[in-house]
Formats: structure tokens, sequence, C-alpha cells
């Protein structure tokens, strides 16, 4: 039965080619319900930002329906819809808000955008919400951004750092893309990674007080590929993959532990797609002087989860 003081927020998230929608009782999620269309991408390697926005006009209301029935409440319930306001694709984008706005105007509920690189700078913390404690240090780390925020508040924060050029998970794609791997290219570098293999000489030493910068990566493995086709030598997919990986979360791993010293904070939260790493979940348990908090791997990718969790924490403190 629903309290006065309950709020009930719908989530909708659909920045990219995800359809996501979430039910939350406070911060207590009740349903989840999700449509991908991954299969459709992987014939064309990467994502088709048309086909993305049909995708969603597609399944929106199915998945909506669903999430509704699994949450076992009542639409009438719904007194607050959050939508992934940006960053994203604009044709997905469009699709969400259109229809979280035709919701919020038939359920006369309050409709509340929200940043999608905020859902996933606190979805480290969707299952224990006590995690969540300031000053806080969060990494967001997927196809789309490389940033890490100091956050004084849930809404108060400076970024002391982000990537100049490409996000970590776009680069990621890119190589295993350009070694044959399978889409996407990132998680096929993950399956694929050989820690005995990972020895290929790189192109710079890593500096901790840099901003991150992923496109120096990117072309070493583009010449060091092409380099081998011309002269028609074999290419070792596994040799180049897991020394390219390997180099990344390093740079990742020195840069966060820099910040952690120069900041003195002892909570860190590590969310986005390449939160899911297995080679970074396993190098992040040399960190030192801080909890480290990584995203369970079913809330690292766009999802809406993040969305109605960043939201139930601002109604909690309001």
């Amino acid at each position: 039965m629903k309290k006065c003081n309950d709020n009930f927020i719908l989530a909708i998230e659909t920045s990219c080619d995800d359809t996501s929608i979430a039910l939350f009782k406070n911060n207590e999620l009740l349903s989840l319900s999700e449509s991908t269309s991954i299969k459709e991408y992987q014939k064309y390697g990467g994502i088709i930002p048309e086909i993305a926005s049909r995708k969603h006009e597609e399944c929106i209301n199915e998945v909506y329906l669903k999430c509704l029935s699994n949450s076992k409440i009542e639409q009438k319930d719904i007194n607050y819809i959050a939508y992934t306001a940006f960053p994203g694709l604009p044709g997905s984008l469009h699709v969400g808000k259109i229809f979280a706005k035709t919701l919020s105007f038939l359920l006369k509920t309050k409709l509340i955008p929200v940043d999608h690189m905020m859902g996933h700078a606190f979805s480290f913390a969707i299952e224990n919400p006590l995690l969540v404690k300031f000053p806080l240090l969060s990494l967001v780390v997927s196809g789309g951004n490389t940033i890490l925020y100091l956050f004084s508040s849930l809404t108060k924060y400076v970024i002391v750092n982000q990537t100049v050029d490409d996000p970590l998970g776009e680069c990621l794609d890119k190589i295993g893309r350009m070694i044959g791997l399978g889409y996407p290219g990132g998680v096929s570098l993950d399956k694929n990674y050989d820690e005995s293999k990972s020895n290929l000489q790189l192109i710079k030493h890593l500096d901790a007080s840099k901003p991150f910068s992923f496109s120096g990566i990117k072309s070493f493995a583009h010449n060091y590929v092409n380099t081998h086709k011309q002269k028609n030598k074999k290419i070792d997919n596994v040799l180049v993959g897991s020394s390219c990986l390997k180099w990344c979360i390093e740079d990742i791993i020195i840069k966060l532990q820099y910040y952690i010293n120069m900041h003195n904070v002892k909570t860190i939260g590590i969310g986005g797609g390449v939160a899911a790493n297995a080679l970074l979940q396993h190098k992040i348990k040399n960190i030192a002087g801080a909890n480290v908090y990584i995203t369970s791997r079913k809330y690292c990718g766009d999802n809406a989860a993040m969305i109605g969790f960043y939201v139930s924490l601002l109604l909690q403190k309001s």
C-alpha cells in the first residue's frame, strides 16, 4: 500500500541503443526492464544512430508495460518521471523525452530531466545507498566518456580529470575491430586478454598528472597492424590486444591513485561500461588509501536503474 510520503519514480533511459525503464519506491529498485538491439549492430561493427532511434520507438511502450507489470504497483501511484536528457544520440534521446513528457502529462506527475553522467557516477551504490559518502571521487569510464569527478555533495562537483580526445570504451572497441575481434571490441579484448602476452612495447610512459588520453594508443595499434599487413607479417591479435588493454587500464589505475592521494578522499566509485572490464576489476584491488566500489556488472551499461537511483537520492535530500 502506498504511503503518503513514498516516492514512486519511473526512470527512462534511451541515450544510445538500449531501451531501459525502471521503477523505484524511494531508493528501492522495484523493476527494471530493457530491450537491446546489439545483435542488429554486430553485422555493422558499430551502432547506427538511425537504427537505434527506430528501435526505441518500436519497443519503448512494451518495455514500459513490462516494467510496470513486474513492479506490482499501479500506474496512478507514479509521482515522478525521470528521463535521460543528455548526453547521448539526439534521436534516441528524443524518443525517451517524448515518451516521458507524454506520460507526465497523462499521469499529472512531475518531470525530471537527468544528466546521464550523474547516473553513472552514483551507480556503484544502487544496491547499497549507504555507500554514498562525501567527499567522493567518482570515475565514469565508458564508450562515450572517461571522466573523474570530485563530489562535495550530490549536486556540487568539480571535474578533476577527463579525456582530451577519445573515451576509453570507444578506443578499446576500435582496437578490437582493428585486430578482427567481434563487436563490441572492448568486450572481446577483455575476454581474450592474456597477461603473459601483454608485453608489447607501447607508445609512452604513463604519467599520473596528465589528462586522460587514448588517441595515441589507438594510433599505435592502427600503425602496428598496418605495418605488419604491408610487410605480410602475421599479426598476433592477442599480443596487440592484451598489450593495449593493459596500458589503458594501468593508466586508469595510476591516475586514480594520484587523485586519491592528492585529495585525501576515502570513498571511490567507478561506473560506466568499462567498469565491467575484468582486468580493471582485478587491478583496482591494488588501489591504496580508499574504499573503492565498482558498479555491479548489470548496472555498468546504460540503464534506467542508475537514472532512477540518482533521482531517488536527490528527492531524499530535498
